[in-house]
């Protein structure tokens, strides 16, 4: 293509109104789309920040009641290997609650808050 004719085809497409509109508040709905999007990133990397510094303060604890008492330390051992299953399904239920107040909630009120 040559540089008249690309030209030419500028010319005329700005001259010309498009063959579609958009809303009047098209720019708006796309903030608040990112708004949102930036916000649940957020959120879970919240979320996941708090877990990581609770399974780190968990492991100190652990550590440290190894090194204080170590027959103490077994025995809490022997108790999770005892109730392994409750442990299990408490930790989850306890995470699941933990997620849905710090992300699902949020992305659900900002979901109706915000039209």
């Amino acid at each position: 293509m040559k540089n008249e004719e690309l030209d030419h085809i500028l010319v005329k497409s700005f001259r010309s109104e498009p063959g579609f509109s958009l809303p009047a508040n098209f720019a708006n709905k796309v903030a608040l789309l990112v708004i949102r999007r930036e916000h649940w990133k957020t959120d879970v990397k919240e979320y996941l920040s708090i877990v990581l510094v609770l399974m780190a303060l968990l492991a100190v604890a652990a550590g440290t009641y190894f090194w204080a008492d170590k027959v103490f330390f077994m025995k809490i051992v022997d108790f999770a290997n005892q109730n392994l299953i409750p442990l299990i399904l408490i930790v989850l239920i306890l995470n699941f609650v933990f997620f849905a107040d710090r992300v699902l909630l949020r992305l659900l009120f900002n979901r109706w808050s915000n039209p």
